[in-house]
């Protein structure tokens, strides 16, 4: 199993995510939900996994921003997490 950080959420899920699943967090437009994919991803980083964040609310650098506001270093895992620019301004 795969922890998600959350440890409520890994209570529920009896341990995390089964290794080989993918997760998806959806939240509705303007609901702050961005924290839920940060903690994930780094859980995962620190255990050895891959991450991949689709950033469709804003521009990648102010969620790598978020990263640092809780103090997670994601520099020494650019090899393995990977941003994908959903984002448009005239959306």
């Amino acid at each position: 199993m795969v922890e998600t950080g959350i440890p409520k959420l890994d209570d529920f899920l009896d341990g995390g995510i089964p290794a080989g699943k993918s997760l998806v967090y959806y939240n509705q437009p303007g609901i702050e939900g961005e924290i839920f994919g940060l903690q994930t991803i780094y859980t995962t980083l620190k255990s050895g996994g891959n991450g991949v964040f689709i950033v469709s609310s804003t521009i990648p650098d102010i969620i790598k921003g978020q990263f640092r506001e809780f103090g997670w270093d994601i520099e020494s895992y650019n090899d393995k997490l990977f941003f994908v620019d959903a984002y448009n301004p005239l959306i």
